[in-house]
């Protein structure tokens, strides 16, 4: 081909500007973004509003199973074993939950051993509580048979724990 046949490089061509490609690109971004987002964010929200639930105080939860134990009157029907297994449950649970003690997961002997180095409890309802805590073994696990004034002793030896060591408002 001759050089005379050769024509000069046309100068740039101005193209209209479509931004179409770049606004679907940065919208598919935003709404996928959105999405973890949200996925991440709502069960958090959701998490929340079920940790606030505010629980109910120890002392008022012992004092209902104590007083739905004495109404169901298991001494009068001779269940002396349900009574002081249900009975020394109350208690140890209301421990636990009232001073972050775990008493319903130790022996008796673990239990007060570990009472011993807190200063949760005077002298006199270590003393109470080790009395019942042995006596309720005894029928638990000894067969021993309780009589009705030592069973209602029992329910009002846990009462006055729960009492005393309600906090004053």
């Amino acid at each position: 081909m001759p050089v005379e046949n050769l024509k000069d490089v046309r100068p740039p061509v101005d193209l209209p500007a479509n931004h179409f490609f770049l606004f679907l690109i940065l919208g598919a971004i935003f709404f996928v973004g959105l999405f973890f987002l949200l996925h991440w964010l709502l069960p958090k929200l959701k998490s929340k509003t079920q940790t606030m639930i505010v629980a109910r105080p120890a002392w008022e939860i012992a004092q209902e199973e104590l007083t739905a134990l004495e109404n169901e009157n298991l001494p009068a029907r001779g269940e002396i074993k349900e009574y002081f297994v249900r009975l020394s449950g109350i208690v140890r649970h209301y421990l636990e939950d009232r001073f972050c003690v775990s008493a319903p997961e130790m022996t008796t002997d673990e239990f007060l051993l570990h009472l011993k180095t807190l200063p949760v409890l005077s002298e006199q309802q270590k003393v109470s509580l080790k009395e019942f805590l042995t006596a309720s073994d005894l029928v638990k696990f000894a067969r021993y048979g309780s009589s009705i004034s030592e069973m209602t002793n029992a329910l009002s030896g846990a009462r006055r724990l729960v009492e005393e060591t309600t906090p004053s408002v």
